[in-house]
């Protein structure tokens, strides 16, 4: 269902009886989808189905492994510097 957001203002109630009983609320703005409404179960779903970002990876192998040591970080700072230095000059990317 769609819904304009000055009857959404006016009805919040009944949209969010709605999205409780599974419909999803969408809600325009100036002709525009801008927002949505939906049920805690559809929420819940949708959350466990994110993967987690980079960082958040990182961090969790951070806490697991404790990270690089510093030989490690030095030898990764230094591969960094040689791939730098080589795809910078011309005429090296293929």
């Amino acid at each position: 269902m769609t819904a304009a957001l000055f009857d959404v203002k006016a009805k919040f109630s009944e949209y969010v009886t709605m999205a409780e009983k599974g419909e999803v609320v969408e809600i325009t703005k100036h002709g525009k989808t801008s927002a949505v409404i939906i049920g805690i179960q559809e929420y819940n779903r949708l959350k466990k189905d994110v993967r987690p970002g980079f960082i958040d990876q990182l961090n969790n192998w951070r806490r697991r492994t404790g990270g690089l040591t510093a030989e490690e970080y030095s030898d990764f700072e230094n591969a960094v510097v040689r791939n730098k230095e080589l795809y910078s000059q011309k005429g090296n990317l293929f």
